[in-house]
């Protein structure tokens, strides 16, 4: 979590959108849940388990796994068309997570990345334990 947090916080895009929006914001898939705090802009790791505010972004594994392949089926290569088919939903408070939509798309992008690189560091070590 702490490489993503660093990309996070360097990302040039996340910096000119967020210099001005504080919101909590989680992404739970199943019972895995990654949590942020976000305040004007900079992101850290969230420490409490259940936000006092902001929102989160609620889908199955399976739309997670799908949204995370290098290329995407559709319906889940990016937010909007997950959120406008009903693979995620929002819990919480709506206008923390469209008033600075490109913002929330970007984050999820980059979350997306390091899954990627987590599951490629996963599959080198099974194949190397063969």
């Amino acid at each position: 979590m702490e490489t993503l947090i660093k990309r996070l916080n360097t990302d040039d895009m996340l910096r000119r959108h967020g210099a001005y929006y504080t919101t909590q914001l989680s992404i739970v898939s199943g019972d895995d849940i990654s949590r942020f705090d976000i305040k004007q802009g900079r992101v850290s790791k969230a420490d409490r388990e259940l936000p006092s505010s902001g929102f989160a972004l609620v889908g199955s594994p399976e739309v997670w796994v799908k949204y995370c392949q290098d290329i995407p089926p559709p319906e889940y290569h990016e937010l909007g068309a997950m959120l406008a088919m009903g693979h995620v939903t929002i819990q919480g408070d709506m206008y923390a997570m469209q008033s600075n939509f490109m913002f929330v798309r970007r984050l999820l992008e980059l979350w997306r990345e390091d899954q990627r690189r987590k599951d490629r560091r996963r599959e080198n070590q099974q194949e190397q334990g063969k």
